[in-house]
């Protein structure tokens, strides 16, 4: 059996397991009724006497929710994912029958990142729908930050350019549990790193200019937090100078992962 067709299977047999766990179908279904819920509120917005929401809006309420959401879907998913493997000692079942530990691997992060993708994928779809059918189309879209007229395209950019985020801290949470075998260990070190990021930077930010007039953003929008929110355009930097550190991110998080995965005995389950 070639490599690619090994890996198929193996993605498959993933799949399988995930797809008739509980945790998994609830987390899911929060999420689309997330979306629904945000699109539905759009459309009760409207104007009463004439539309005042531009059709590309409705992409963008989405993209601000799934901007947060979604690294906290990808560390849950991939808390889920790899973490059981060790508790329940069937990844040691697995190598015993041959399956290299990078092909193992390699079908977990393909899965997460594919059920990320759709996620993105279908939600843009639904959210563009609904604003042709009910957006004000003489209506310009503008940013509720600071008016400023957004098209389709840049819409769009910002909307998937927010999918890279979610697959930088799925490869952080992945290299968590598997350095500590735990499942609640990477999920809560995983969490925690991103709450602390989302509300202590800011909080920071603003002490370090205000009492020692020091621009402490220039520095932080390189971290994990600062190049994936740069890279979904929410900074004054160009996106595109962002893209190199989550790419650099999301290798080394990956590489290291794997490194311990491959150094590392297994245990029978309980480890």
């Amino acid at each position: 059996m070639s490599a690619v067709a090994a890996i198929g299977v193996a993605l498959r047999w993933e799949w399988f397991r995930l797809s008739r766990r509980r945790a998994f179908q609830v987390i899911i279904g929060m999420v689309a009724a997330a979306v629904v819920l945000i699109l539905a509120g759009g459309v009760l917005l409207r104007g009463p006497a004439d539309d005042t929401i531009a059709p590309a809006m409705f992409p963008f309420f989405i993209f601000l929710a799934l901007n947060v959401v979604g690294p906290f879907l990808a560390v849950f998913l991939t808390a889920i994912i790899f973490s059981g493997e060790y508790g329940w000692g069937t990844l040691r079942a697995l190598l015993a029958r041959g399956q290299p530990r990078w092909r193992v691997a390699l079908s977990k992060l393909l899965l997460v990142g594919g059920i990320l993708a759709v996620v993105w994928a279908v939600s843009w779809g639904l959210a563009a729908v609904v604003g042709l059918l009910v957006g004000a189309h003489g209506v310009p879209a503008l940013s509720p930050f600071d008016d400023t007229p957004l098209s389709w395209g840049a819409i769009a950019g910002r909307f998937f350019a927010s999918l890279p985020a979610a697959l930088a801290y799925m490869s952080l949470t992945a290299l968590l549990c598997v350095a500590s075998r735990s499942t609640t260990f990477g999920l809560v070190v995983a969490a925690a790193i991103l709450i602390a990021e989302s509300t202590a930077y800011p909080v920071a930010i603003l002490i370090v200019n205000e009492v020692y007039d020091f621009q402490l953003a220039d520095y932080l929008r390189w971290t994990l937090r600062g190049a994936t929110s740069g890279l979904a355009g929410n900074d004054e930097v160009s996106a595109w100078n962002f893209a190199p550190a989550v790419v650099a991110y999301i290798a080394l998080f990956c590489t290291l992962m794997l490194a311990v995965l491959i150094r590392r005995d297994v245990s029978g389950g309980n480890g």
